[in-house]
């Protein structure tokens, strides 16, 4: 969200977007890929993404968009916004990645010289320097750790959302069982429990509806190395038992589909 309109023209879907932190550090901390720009009254900004504009509510929304107004605008400096009327310009992105401090890329490693005064974007229309793939040359191992050093790292949770970035654009930020598209709803479950950041390999998650995720670290869902699922038959619901013997839908790129391995070590907690 910007309060000051851009008009975006020259991205195309797909195109990377890389977010720059602010003075002092002027480093590159995370990454999303574009999908739309739009520009919308305040209301319906809160209305189309909600807590998706990076604020807990909708008072808070406007009121920053307030402040930010009267700090940077002429025209609007000073006076209360309609919320009907006034039009913000909508970044809309998907597959977002924050990274970790220690993941941060300097520009200027990349011989690039971002002036301190770009404070909107920069465009790269040759190659992109930064480019970061995903990793698929390696299939994923076990992790085996120490159970305190599990009980230290489950606090951290390191590369936490460059992981569901990951796992979300490789199921097309679609839930593997119920195809629900709705982000707020959706989670990255790692199929072998977090134990370090090796854990947040793609291979060793899925992409879950909150509710099934849940059920999942239950033992009330299992997936089996088949890709076949099975609901607990203490759940009577047809809500759930629908998709009882199904089969998820897998990511396109094989490389990325779920470790057989690590789907097989939730088969002794299944609830049958």
């Amino acid at each position: 969200m910007d309060t000051n309109p851009w008009n975006i023209k020259r991205l195309k879907e797909g195109d990377r977007w890389y977010f720059l932190l602010k003075s002092p550090i002027r480093q590159l901390g995370g990454l999303g890929k574009f999908y739309e720009y739009k520009n919308l009254t305040a209301n319906e900004a809160w209305k189309e993404f909600g807590q998706r504009n990076g604020c807990v509510d909708k008072a808070q929304f406007i009121d920053r968009i307030q402040t930010y107004i009267d700090k940077n605008s002429e025209s609007f400096g000073g006076k209360s916004i309609d919320i009907n009327t006034y039009e913000i310009g909508c970044i809309v992105l998907v597959n977002c990645q924050y990274w970790d401090e220690e993941k941060y890329l300097r520009p200027e490693d990349f011989q690039i010289d971002f002036a301190t005064q770009v404070v909107k974007y920069k465009y790269f229309d040759q190659y992109d320097p930064f480019e970061i793939q995903i990793d698929s040359s390696n299939n994923f191992d076990l992790v085996n750790e120490p159970r305190e050093v599990y009980k230290r790292e489950v606090n951290q949770r390191k590369g936490q959302s460059e992981f569901k970035g990951k796992i979300l654009k490789a199921y097309k930020n679609k839930c593997c069982i119920t195809g629900e598209t709705c982000p707020e709803l959706l989670e990255a479950a790692h199929l072998q429990s977090y134990l370090t950041e090796s854990s947040n390999h793609i291979q060793n998650g899925i992409l879950l509806r909150v509710d099934l995720h849940r059920l999942y670290d239950s033992g009330l869902l299992f997936i089996d190395s088949s890709f076949i699922v099975h609901i607990s038959s203490l759940i009577q619901s047809t809500t759930y038992q629908q998709y009882n013997e199904q089969r998820i839908t897998l990511p396109d790129n094989p490389n990325f589909y779920p470790s057989k391995e690590s789907l097989e070590l939730k088969r002794p907690n299944f609830r049958q």
